[in-house]
């Protein structure tokens, strides 16, 4: 299958949607959001709107964890992918308790580094999005610890 601007403008635009209704969800203006996140007013109000289509990856995760909901969340379009979010594993933070779902790709592609380096070093970690503690993944007794 080929892909066309077209095609990424209708990503954009349902993306910025999706920010748009889980940050009134929360209850936040584009400032407040904003200002957790640390860009501009209009740089979140120009996601919104489709208007700007050169964020990054990093400034989606930095959004998705300021709303408190995944990657996936803010990705999914539900006109075209039915309703069924993809498999996920939950992870617990040691810290806070807080629970954490990851997407089951990215855990495996973790798992995959880490198997072959051996080394927790190249192992991603990842910022809990409710105490800021930076932590590792790892299976404790079968469950998801982080």
């Amino acid at each position: 299958m080929r892909f066309n601007r077209n095609d990424e403008n209708y990503v954009y635009g349902f993306v910025g949607k999706n920010i748009k209704k889980y940050r009134k969800m929360k209850g936040l203006t584009q400032d407040a959001l904003a200002e957790l996140v640390n860009y501009s007013p209009s740089f979140i109000a120009n996601i919104e709107s489709n208007t700007h289509q050169t964020f990054s990856l990093g400034a989606l995760w930095r959004i998705a964890t300021a709303l408190g909901v995944s990657l996936y969340e803010l990705c999914y379009d539900s006109n075209n992918l039915g309703t069924d979010f993809p498999k996920s594993e939950k992870y617990i933070c040691l810290n806070c308790h807080h629970e954490l779902e990851l997407p089951l790709e990215i855990v495996e592609v973790f798992d995959f580094i880490y198997n072959v380096s051996k080394s927790k070093e190249l192992y991603p970690t990842f910022t809990c999005p409710k105490c800021g503690q930076k932590m590792i993944p790892e299976k404790v007794n079968n469950q998801n610890k982080i």
